[in-house]
């Protein structure tokens, strides 16, 4: 740990209880060990749920350690393949030379992302943009099965059909669209959900001429998926384990629905519901090249608060 955080050891000590108290395993962990057989940098690969890793490297001082660094971090990421689709890594644009080691690793450049947050009222609730004519915003699933500790409690249908939905908003995605088909979808969606009960905020937008049967009352549990209309988007926010911040992970329309003012409803049909929740801020990550996508959250309040690089490559490369 001492070489990973290139700390001491009380400091690798306190990352360790940290770690321990947060669930976050320590168990596949890489070192680079010199003639002498010190540790002179570590990876550490964090599963993350939806068959993905988080690469945490060493910081590299320059471009001969980036080179060095290469081989250890590629071990890193082909030792995920028991529990990881992808390996990826997130890095602040200024450090260059960590930057080039993932690259060396075989990690690509997915995108720039930046990092919104707005904050929401402490007093009174946020109400939403009634959506376009015709269409229906309503939660996903039934508030008790978001909240809990597995999606595997999500109806089968339901999943199916948010699986279906998620893959029609990847059709010429302006958002990260290099990670389309790096993972199967339904993994995709485990990631979404997180791990731990915790309040989420679903949203589907449906077109109500899709179906005769649709009205504005919240859906039965036991009423099929696709019986009130087919789903063009999803709007999905989770709130902290804390319950005192909300983090947006996905908003996204199929081609069809774009363009009509879904995107806002959706949006600050979320925000409705996260300002009940009693949230303090909403956060959210966008590709810096999705234009589209920055100016609807710039005109809903969020502001930039970070940026991040996304690397990215497949355990298998």
């Amino acid at each position: 740990m001492s070489a990973l955080l290139g700390a001491g050891p009380a400091a690798a000590r306190r990352f360790v209880e940290q770690a321990q108290t947060s669930r976050v395993s320590l168990d596949h962990l890489w070192c680079l060990i010199d003639d002498a057989g010190r540790y002179r940098s570590a990876v550490l690969a964090v599963p993350s749920p939806g068959r993905a890793s988080m690469l945490l490297v060493s910081r590299t001082r320059d471009a001969e350690e980036a080179r060095q660094f290469g081989p250890l971090i590629a071990a890193a990421a082909a030792g995920s393949a028991s529990f990881a689709d992808i390996a990826q890594a997130l890095v602040e644009p200024t450090r260059v030379h960590d930057i080039a080691a993932y690259e060396y690793a075989g990690l690509q450049r997915m995108a720039e992302l930046e990092y919104l947050e707005r904050s929401l009222p402490r007093a009174g609730i946020l109400e939403p943009s009634p959506p376009p004519e015709g269409w229906l915003i309503e939660p996903a699933a039934p508030p008790n099965v978001l909240a809990g500790e597995s999606p595997d409690a999500i109806p089968e249908a339901t999943r199916a059909e948010l699986v279906a939905t998620l893959e029609r908003t990847y059709l010429n995605t302006l958002d990260c669209p290099g990670l389309a088909g790096m993972r199967a979808t339904k993994d995709v969606l485990v990631g979404h959900f997180g791990t731990g009960a915790r309040t989420r905020h679903w949203l589907v937008a449906r077109h109500s001429h899709d179906t005769d049967n649709c009205t504005h009352e919240k859906p039965h549990a036991r009423e099929p998926a696709g019986a009130r209309g087919t789903a063009h988007g999803v709007c999905l926010l989770n709130v902290t384990p804390e319950g005192s911040d909300a983090e947006l992970v996905y908003l996204g329309l199929a081609p069809e629905a774009r363009g009509q003012g879904i995107a806002q409803a959706l949006l600050t049909y979320g925000l409705h519901a996260c300002s009940r929740s009693r949230c303090a801020t909403v956060s959210l990550a966008v590709d810096a090249r999705n234009v589209f996508a920055r100016r609807l959250y710039e005109r809903n309040g969020f502001r930039r608060v970070s940026t991040r690089v996304a690397l990215v490559r497949s355990t298998r490369a």
